[in-house]
């Protein structure tokens, strides 16, 4: 299955047929399933790396996926997108998924949330819940790897700090 293919697939609902961003994976063979266009207008950190960030939307919605970009090489790294009704609430990714390898502290803008980044390593996905609201507020798509490279390839820190 193509990278388009199976980031169309969990864009209808089907979350437990993720297996991950195939390695090598170009911004153009996300195409149709994510339109993000033209040259990136910000660099951004992603682990211990930096990469280049092109905004769009997965195609057909109004969701807004990021995709996060080799500068060197032009893989792509992540594919994250806010707010997916695909996802469902919290309690449903774990009844489809079961517990996650990591949970991991975040935060949804300057409100810190403890064990909301919830990390499948193997799966290549992390969905960032909150279970307080019932809430699922973003996912992260990237190539499988083990739990222990994870904050090192792919943790983004999402937080805000306040003024």
């Amino acid at each position: 299955m193509s990278a388009s293919d199976a980031i169309a697939a969990l864009r209808d609902g089907d979350l437990s047929a993720w297996n991950g961003l195939p390695a090598g994976t170009t911004p153009a063979d996300l195409e149709p399933a994510v339109d993000a266009p033209g040259d990136a207008p910000a660099m951004a950190g992603i682990g211990l790396r930096k990469a280049l960030v092109r905004f769009g939307a997965l195609a057909g919605t109004d969701m807004e996926a990021e995709v996060w970009v080799s500068p060197e090489t032009s893989e792509v790294w992540l594919v994250a997108i806010d707010d997916p009704p695909f996802a469902g609430a919290p309690q449903h990714v774990l009844q489809q998924l079961g517990e996650p390898a990591l949970r991991l502290d975040n935060a949804l803008g300057t409100v810190r949330l403890p064990g909301s980044e919830w990390v499948y390593p193997d799966r290549g996905l992390t969905v960032f819940a909150d279970e307080e609201d019932e809430r699922v507020w973003r996912v992260a798509l990237f190539t499988p790897c083990p739990a222990e490279e994870y904050e090192g390839r792919y943790r983004v820190s999402l937080g805000r700090r306040r003024r």
